[in-house]
């Protein structure tokens, strides 16, 4: 028997005289020794002694060894503690219907004491083993578990990582596009007039101070339009690296969704026609700030855009134990069909009027919406709204676990729970 450990063994048998046989040569061994004298007896103290093996008399009044075994095996607590039966009897029918109730092996009496030592040596170092396998197995399975849990974060960490590389890409393929495009005008504008102004030269004073005056205002205004583009592309470049590499803080997510709907409503001067609902949010929530803002500053921007001016957009914002979700409604003309596979496209601009007027943007709103939703672990969609309308919803995480590829930002505190209703 290893030193180390000291197994117990139970005995159950109606013959004070058995058990104290028993009993001695089992403390001889080092064995401790717990008894009792009837099964009812022996049901109720073994699963407060939770025993390493149980010597159990099949003969007892009352309730023989057969039905405390039983009992004891439908028992979740004792069902797997090893039974030896201690028995007179050795016809073959006991024997089978003592390993068919759950014993593990049997012992004739009058018992030899050296052959009784051997079954209970074997028997306790096997249920040991046993009890050892089935803490290793679940340490494996919690192992198990973490493990699959982190290869899952992990993943969706590379998915995010690989879709905003995808979307970077698509990005830059866009842009060279986009500068092709916007600027091809205005340089041919410019090349234009100084060949002009070789024909200027030739011209009497009053007419060529007219052609002069009227190159000077092309130029100028060629250059103002290249100098928005490149101001324009400057500040989308610049606002793509920063959210993509945000810290996530403790920040008021009812106070952000009404700073924004309102500075977007003042812009358009509407702050008469918006109305904004707030449900059951979080007082305080980690999130990555100027993603949630940059996100909600553009779908709402674009609600505006698109919407008459005696018309409603409501902005509304609910959460649940980890979600966030704001969604715009608008009245506005609603999302043509042709443009809506490219609605989230870089540089993609739509072809109706907008509050705008001509200088509309550079057509990045949407998409950096997108980026800043997937860079939280979110996602921004939109429906359509019948007859006229749009609708488009910020669905973001908090108090989650964030991971970007060159940083990660763990969401792991739980917030502050006062909900903040409010409606305007």
């Amino acid at each position: 028997m290893t030193a180390s450990i000291r197994h117990t063994v139970f005995i159950v048998d109606d013959v004070p005289q058995n058990i104290q046989v028993a009993a001695t040569a089992l403390r001889d061994n080092g064995y401790n020794v717990s008894f009792a004298t009837s099964g009812a007896e022996a049901l109720e103290r073994i699963p407060l002694v939770m025993p390493d093996l149980i010597l159990l008399d099949v003969m007892m009044p009352e309730m023989n060894g057969f039905q405390v075994c039983q009992a004891l095996k439908r028992d979740a607590r004792t069902s797997t503690i090893p039974i030896i039966f201690l028995t007179a009897l050795n016809d073959s029918d006991s024997v089978v219907q003592a390993f068919s109730v759950g014993g593990v092996d049997y012992v004739t009496k009058p018992f030899n004491t050296a052959e009784l030592l051997a079954r209970v040596r074997t028997q306790c170092s096997l249920h040991t083993l046993q009890r050892l396998l089935a803490e290793k197995n679940t340490i494996l399975e919690d192992l198990s578990r973490t493990l699959e849990a982190q290869v899952a974060q992990r993943t969706e960490a590379l998915q995010a990582a690989l879709r905003r590389q995808q979307n970077f890409g698509q990005m830059s393929v866009a842009l060279v596009g986009l500068i092709n495009h916007e600027f091809r005008t205005p340089m041919t504008v410019i090349q234009s007039s100084i060949d002009m102004l070789q024909y200027a030269e030739r011209l009497e004073s009053p007419k060529r101070e007219e052609l002069c005056a009227t190159i000077k205002r092309r130029v100028t205004e060629s250059i103002d339009a290249m100098q928005r583009h490149l101001d324009s592309v400057a500040l989308m470049i610049e606002q793509h690296t920063t959210l993509l590499y945000e810290q996530p803080q403790l920040a008021s997510p009812a106070q952000i969704v009404q700073e924004i709907a309102h500075t977007c409503a003042s812009r358009f001067n509407r702050l008469s026609t918006l109305k904004i609902v707030i449900r059951d949010v979080p007082s305080r929530a980690l999130l990555m700030v100027e993603n949630f803002r940059a996100a909600l500053s553009n779908i709402i921007t674009n609600a505006f855009e698109y919407s008459p001016p005696d018309t409603t957009v409501q902005v509304t914002c609910n959460a649940d134990e980890s979600w966030l979700t704001v969604t715009v409604d608008d009245e506005g003309p609603g999302i043509d069909p042709e443009e809506e596979p490219y609605l989230y496209n870089w540089f993609k601009r739509g072809r109706a009027h907008t509050s705008l007027g001509k200088h509309r943007g550079l057509g990045v709103g949407l998409p950096l919406a997108q980026l800043a939703a997937e860079t939280m672990m979110g996602s921004v969609w939109h429906e359509r709204r019948f007859p006229h309308g749009s609708r488009f919803v910020l669905h973001v995480p908090y108090g989650q676990d964030l991971t970007c590829d060159s940083r990660k930002a763990v969401l792991s505190s739980r917030l502050s729970s006062a909900p903040v209703q409010a409606e305007q």
